[in-house]
């Protein structure tokens, strides 16, 4: 194990180098118009995948003002119909309310496609960074089905029919309502309960009660709580800011893992390093040491992979964008 290690930290000296802007802007462009095979099985998801490109090429200054043609060797901003992504997210409007994810089940009026809260986060973000006012969003519907979503417990199911539930869709909630600057459909009491019941022992925060600490469910729930202008209150009791400060602090391996005793992960550089910047504890990590792993995951076809030597991904070279953003 040693050895590998020092094999791996030998390869990310030689692999690290200076952020290349132009490089990353070809690669997010380039997921905009065609993905590798490997991507079709998320066909149902692709306004997500839309939703990682789209931000990151505004966190890359290059999203175009409007659409306009361009010299061929400009390379300051994308070229792309930002008109024509816009009227795409809203064919995708349910009209029972919300966004589902793609056009792959067939038309909207299809039995078996219904609004999903997270298409429904990931449509709103998208268009609002497209520029889009939101107008024609059927906010009714939209907060009827956020309210429909929520169970018994606090959390929130993906889908009307009955589907998986956990804080990852609890985040998408308030996210919508912010969004759309209207609180009522969620009932903040369960909500917050939800949350609660998701801290662990050791000071993380789990996606279900009873499971371990996630790097992921950890920032879905302090930024939840922090929507809901929560954070004090859920926090400042039992020691409990204090234990998942040094929770989240102890995810640093170099770069970060999302448990304990897992690999390091470009991903959990934005999780863990945005949960604790929403804590106002982002100078606990090592940055220098972090960005160093982050940047050495480039890869020159642009974008970054999970680990080091491996193929790029959207996911991860996304969240390896947004980690950067934080600390630029």
């Amino acid at each position: 194990n040693r050895l590998i290690y020092k094999i791996l930290n030998t390869l990310r000296t030689m692999m690290a180098m200076e952020f290349d802007r132009q490089r990353h802007i070809r690669y997010f462009a380039s997921c905009l118009s065609h993905l590798p095979l490997a991507y079709a099985k998320m066909d149902t998801n692709r306004i997500t995948l839309l939703h990682f490109a789209v931000h990151s090429l505004d966190l890359l200054g290059a999203l175009p003002d409007s659409y306009r043609c361009m010299e061929e060797n400009d390379e300051s901003h994308v070229l792309m119909n930002k008109h024509a992504i816009i009227e795409w997210i809203y064919k995708l409007q349910m009209p029972d309310g919300g966004f589902s994810g793609g056009t792959v089940i067939g038309p909207y009026v299809s039995k078996y496609n219904y609004g999903h809260i997270a298409m429904t986060y990931t449509a709103l973000c998208t268009l609002a960074a497209l520029g889009d006012d939101l107008s024609r969003v059927d906010r009714a519907a939209a907060l009827k089905l956020v309210a429909q979503l929520q169970r018994d417990d606090g959390s929130f199911q993906c889908i009307v029919v009955g589907s998986e539930h956990d804080m990852r869709f609890l985040y998408c909630a308030c996210v919508i309502c912010y969004l759309l600057n209207d609180w009522s459909p969620i009932d903040k009491e369960k909500a917050l309960g939800y949350i609660e019941s998701c801290i662990t022992y050791d000071g993380g925060i789990s996606l279900l009660p009873g499971q371990e600490g996630h790097g992921g469910s950890t920032f879905c729930a302090i930024a939840s709580l922090k929507l809901m202008d929560s954070l004090s209150g859920m926090l400042d009791r039992e020691d409990r800011r204090q234990r998942l400060i040094h929770w989240c602090a102890h995810r640093q391996i170099g770069g970060m893992q999302g448990r304990p005793n897992k690999a390091e992960d470009t991903c959990y550089s934005f999780w863990i390093g945005a949960s604790l910047a929403l804590l106002g504890q982002e100078e606990l990590l090592d940055h220098e040491k972090l960005q160093d792993f982050v940047l050495s995951c480039q890869t020159r076809m642009g974008g970054f992979s999970k680990i080091l030597g491996v193929y790029p991904d959207i996911l991860h070279a996304f969240y390896s964008m947004t980690y950067l953003s934080l600390i630029a």
